[in-house]
Protein backbone atom coordinates (compact mmCIF):
# COMPACT_ATOMS: atom_id res chain seq x y z
CA UNK A 1 0.00 0.00 0.00
CA UNK A 2 1.68 3.20 -1.16
CA UNK A 3 1.20 6.40 0.79
CA UNK A 4 0.18 9.41 -1.18
CA UNK A 5 2.80 11.97 -0.14
CA UNK A 6 1.97 15.56 -0.89
CA UNK A 7 4.42 18.21 -1.94
CA UNK A 8 4.60 21.46 0.01
CA UNK A 9 2.84 23.25 -2.83
CA UNK A 10 -0.07 20.79 -2.61
CA UNK A 11 -0.76 21.49 1.07
CA UNK A 12 -3.51 23.89 2.08
CA UNK A 13 -2.72 27.00 4.08
CA UNK A 14 -3.91 25.36 7.30
CA UNK A 15 -1.80 22.27 6.68
CA UNK A 16 1.29 24.38 6.02
CA UNK A 17 0.62 26.34 9.21
CA UNK A 18 0.32 23.08 11.16
CA UNK A 19 3.64 21.81 9.80
CA UNK A 20 5.40 25.07 10.69
CA UNK A 21 3.90 25.17 14.21
CA UNK A 22 4.90 21.54 14.78
CA UNK A 23 8.45 22.26 13.63
CA UNK A 24 8.73 25.31 15.90
CA UNK A 25 7.50 23.29 18.89
CA UNK A 26 9.97 20.49 18.12
CA UNK A 27 12.91 22.88 17.78
CA UNK A 28 11.98 24.78 20.96
CA UNK A 29 11.59 21.60 23.03
CA UNK A 30 14.81 20.12 21.69
CA UNK A 31 16.74 23.34 22.26
CA UNK A 32 15.47 23.61 25.83
CA UNK A 33 16.29 19.96 26.54
CA UNK A 34 19.80 20.22 25.06
CA UNK A 35 20.46 23.40 27.03
CA UNK A 36 19.26 21.78 30.26
CA UNK A 37 21.39 18.68 29.63
CA UNK A 38 24.47 20.82 29.00
CA UNK A 39 24.01 22.89 32.17
CA UNK A 40 22.86 20.12 34.53
CA UNK A 41 25.57 18.21 36.45
CA UNK A 42 25.76 14.48 35.56
CA UNK A 43 24.59 13.44 39.04
CA UNK A 44 21.28 15.25 38.40
CA UNK A 45 20.56 13.28 35.20
CA UNK A 46 19.01 9.81 35.20
CA UNK A 47 21.38 7.84 32.99
CA UNK A 48 24.13 8.96 30.66
CA UNK A 49 23.86 12.49 29.30
CA UNK A 50 24.92 11.31 25.82
CA UNK A 51 21.93 8.95 25.68
CA UNK A 52 19.55 11.80 26.56
CA UNK A 53 21.15 14.04 23.93
CA UNK A 54 20.49 11.31 21.34
CA UNK A 55 16.94 10.84 22.64
CA UNK A 56 16.12 14.52 22.08
CA UNK A 57 16.41 13.89 18.34
CA UNK A 58 13.38 11.55 18.46
CA UNK A 59 10.74 14.03 17.33
CA UNK A 60 8.77 15.69 20.12
CA UNK A 61 8.68 12.56 22.29
CA UNK A 62 12.43 12.60 23.05
CA UNK A 63 12.61 16.04 24.68
CA UNK A 64 9.35 15.45 26.56
CA UNK A 65 10.70 12.12 27.85
CA UNK A 66 13.86 13.87 29.05
CA UNK A 67 11.91 16.49 30.97
CA UNK A 68 9.63 13.86 32.53
CA UNK A 69 12.09 11.04 33.15
CA UNK A 70 15.66 12.20 32.59
CA UNK A 71 16.09 14.83 35.27
CA UNK A 72 16.65 14.29 38.96
CA UNK A 73 15.36 17.12 41.05
CA UNK A 74 17.42 18.28 43.99
CA UNK A 75 15.59 18.86 47.26
CA UNK A 76 14.38 22.39 47.83
CA UNK A 77 16.03 24.72 50.34
CA UNK A 78 13.32 24.05 52.95
CA UNK A 79 13.72 20.28 52.56
CA UNK A 80 17.50 20.63 52.93
CA UNK A 81 17.07 22.61 56.12
CA UNK A 82 18.43 25.86 54.71
CA UNK A 83 16.46 28.97 54.05
CA UNK A 84 13.34 29.99 55.92
CA UNK A 85 10.50 27.76 56.96
CA UNK A 86 7.05 29.12 56.06
CA UNK A 87 5.61 28.04 59.41
CA UNK A 88 8.06 30.20 61.37
CA UNK A 89 8.72 33.03 58.93
CA UNK A 90 5.22 34.49 58.74
CA UNK A 91 5.38 34.56 54.94
CA UNK A 92 2.70 36.37 52.98
CA UNK A 93 1.18 35.53 49.64
CA UNK A 94 0.90 38.03 46.78
CA UNK A 95 -2.54 38.96 48.14
CA UNK A 96 -1.02 39.82 51.52
CA UNK A 97 -2.51 36.86 53.37
CA UNK A 98 -0.21 35.43 56.01
CA UNK A 99 0.58 31.73 55.57
CA UNK A 100 2.72 31.30 58.67
CA UNK A 101 2.65 32.26 62.30
CA UNK A 102 3.98 35.68 63.24
CA UNK A 103 7.25 35.86 65.11
CA UNK A 104 6.85 37.15 68.62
Amino acid sequence: MARNKKKWSELSGGQRFGVVVGAVIQIALQGAALRDIAKRPPEQVNGPKAAWVAATFINTIGPIAYFLLGRRHSPSRVEQGTGSDASSAGLRTAMGVSIGKKLG
